[in-house]
């Protein structure tokens, strides 16, 4: 399919800088966690047919480099992936799906490309936390998708119908 960008202040047509640097890293990170979340799904469909006591035991030795750490927090995490994990897989995974749909259409000047590829990230920072408790909403995460839809969006002037 041909590329739809609208024309520049010099009148140029062809795919922005910006763009195609974001659509690369964009592309790189999306198809890594494509194949990380799909692989996560199957691996916590293999968890949920254990019991809980037996893979409660796998993080044993990790208890015991936690230090000072929380160890409520990190016990509560072990039982969120045993009852949930495929769902919490399964959100990160259609994020991702998405965001690289949306890449694509970006990628090809599509304005349709962008909002779903925002949306996607918006969702993405809220919709684990059907599973997650607040407080593992971090800092970081959140403001880079937003920092990076931003920059995307900047671009909006460029993408055509």
């Amino acid at each position: 399919m041909a590329n739809t960008f609208l024309p520049d202040e010099s009148g140029s047509v062809e795919r922005p800088g910006l763009i195609a640097g974001l659509g690369i890293a964009t592309f790189i990170n999306t198809g890594l966690f494509t194949l990380v979340y799909g692989l996560g799904i199957l691996a916590m469909f293999a968890v949920q047919q254990m019991p809980f006591d037996e893979f409660n035991a796998l993080f044993d030795d990790a208890r015991t480099m936690l230090g000072d750490e929380d160890p409520d927090k990190f016990d509560s995490m072990i039982a969120i992936l045993h009852a949930h994990g495929p769902a919490l897989m399964g959100v990160f995974f259609l994020r991702t799906v998405l965001r690289l749909v949306g890449a694509i259409g970006i990628w090809r000047g599509r304005r349709n490309g962008f909002y779903l590829y925002a949306g996607a990230q918006l969702l993405g920072i809220f919709v684990p936390h059907l599973y997650l408790p607040w407080d593992m909403l971090g800092v970081f995460g959140p403001l880079m998708a937003v920092g990076i839809t931003a920059a995307y969006g900047s671009q909006l002037k460029r993408l055509g119908s």
